[in-house]
């Protein structure tokens, strides 16, 4: 099966497309659709979505998770699924990388996290406190001596 870079490329050149009009086309740069192509980023959940109504491909498809080529339409359900998955995989990311910041960086972040949470909150844009719910797990890998 092909990479998911290996596909966005596939897919944006059997469209005719450079990496410069697949970008325009999604609101990002050449060199962030560079980015995935060469699998060193992975899309948004909006851009895949995105690319799903340019490409008329399934996710599954886009992302090299199938090959089936035939064009497919998802529920509603699959794509709340996938929106849900990107979200996760994005928040352990963010997780680890936290993980790894000395106190400056993590005082920083927290900053930021403050600020905004209260700038939602007074703007009545927060999501309900029970829209979402997990767990995120981080351990320190162990050496022995």
């Amino acid at each position: 099966m092909a990479t998911m870079g290996e596909r966005i490329k596939q897919l944006r050149k059997e469209n005719g497309m450079t990496q410069t009009a697949l970008a325009e086309a999604l609101g990002v740069t050449k060199g962030t659709v560079s980015t995935w192509e060469t699998n060193s980023r992975t899309p948004s959940f909006e851009a895949l979505d995105s690319m799903s109504d340019i490409f008329k491909r399934s996710f599954d498809y886009i992302m090299g998770r199938s090959d089936d080529a035939t064009p497919r339409v998802q529920s509603e359900q699959e794509v709340e699924n996938l929106a849900l998955s990107q979200v996760e995989d994005d928040l352990t990311e963010y997780a680890l990388k936290y993980a790894r910041l000395d106190g400056y960086g993590r005082e920083a972040v927290e900053a930021i996290i403050r600020a905004e949470y209260n700038r939602c909150r007074a703007e009545n844009t927060l999501a309900t406190a029970s829209a979402y719910y997990g767990s995120i797990s981080v351990r320190r890998e162990t050496t022995e001596d």
